[in-house]
């Protein structure tokens, strides 16, 4: 739910600051936070028509995306969808900001212990049980560690309590919904098939016998070229990959359609910035999955289109206009 807010609220406040009308869409699956934001513009009294909540399954969604009325889309979602978004407005020569899929990666240098990794890594990858598009899902380690920081990852796995969200002691809830879930375990079959070890997880919980609940899974020995590497999977599926220097892992970093966001786990701040500089991403972190939304927050490559926050998320809802008049000053 937060986290719905946010994706709703980023592109909401600057259009609302710049003067706009704006069409709330949801996703058909989580519409109840744009419902509440519709209830709170009506509390404070904004006008009607300013603030609109239309929610909609595909039908209703293609039909505002080549409304004529509608001057710019903000997209967050599967670059899939934010590829179809971009064509249409393209027919039409019309802004569009896309927030779309990753595979971010985290470079874990050789300052940053086992357990350390281990436990930043886990911590990340339950987060909405894997469910963020800038979601750190390939962990890049150094070779001679990589047996170590997989047993370390493991363990930290298999001490993560799954339970819903009346349960105070749950730690990662259920994912979203039965396609979802099954798209993950697709991916897990997919993963073993192609030769990657399945070090822990990858079956949904033995104790919860109803609902869409996925153990914390970690693949090892995965290369970057296999399709649990490449392909976005939206689940609690950790990938660890053996790099052989700094230089190889942020070769390894970069080998990806995404560029969205990166981590570099290192206490050595300078060496973070080194290595940030040359990671093809929109944003980068040092020590974990992080962000701050008064800075500008989006990808590289098909990642996305434009940036949320700051100054430059603001812009994106203005135009330039110049004007030359006579005698005027």
């Amino acid at each position: 739910m937060e986290h719905s807010y946010m994706l709703m609220t980023a592109k909401i406040a600057p259009a609302l600051i710049a003067g706009c009308t704006v069409i709330m869409k949801p996703a058909p699956e989580t519409p109840v936070e744009a419902y509440i934001i519709a209830e709170c513009a009506d509390e404070v009294g904004l006008p009607p028509g300013v603030l609109n909540l239309v929610p909609s399954e595909r039908e209703a969604a293609d039909h505002l995306m080549r409304n004529p009325g509608v001057d710019k889309i903000a997209f967050t979602g599967s670059t899939s969808v934010g590829r179809k978004i971009a064509q249409v407005c393209g027919e039409s020569i019309r802004r569009c900001s896309l927030e779309l899929g990753g595979k971010s990666a985290a470079i874990v240098l050789d300052d940053f212990s086992d357990e350390e990794a281990a436990k930043t890594l886990t911590n990340t990858i339950v987060t909405l049980s894997g469910q963020i598009c800038a979601m750190l899902t390939r962990a890049i380690v150094p070779r001679h560690r990589h047996d170590a920081i997989a047993d370390a990852v493991a363990a930290e796995m298999k001490q993560i309590r799954i339970g819903h969200s009346d349960d105070p002691e749950a730690q990662m809830g259920p994912l979203a919904t039965k396609r979802q879930l099954e798209r993950v375990e697709h991916y897990v079959a997919t993963g073993v098939s192609e030769g990657a070890t399945l070090v822990t997880g990858g079956a949904r919980p033995p104790h919860l016998e109803s609902g869409f609940f996925f153990e914390p899974t970690l693949f090892a020995n995965v290369k970057n070229n296999m399709t649990i590497a490449q392909e976005e999977i939206f689940g609690p599926v950790l990938c660890l990959i053996a790099c052989e220097d700094t230089d190889d892992a942020i070769r390894i970093a970069n080998d990806s359609i995404y560029g969205l966001n990166a981590s570099v786990l290192t206490h050595d701040a300078d060496a973070a910035a080194a290595v940030a500089r040359r990671l093809r991403v929109g944003n980068v972190a040092q020590n974990g999955l992080r962000a701050d939304f008064s800075l500008p927050w989006g990808g590289f490559k098909q990642s996305g289109i434009g940036r949320e926050g700051g100054e430059q998320g603001l812009s994106g809802y203005l135009e330039t206009k110049t004007m030359l008049l006579d005698g005027k000053t």
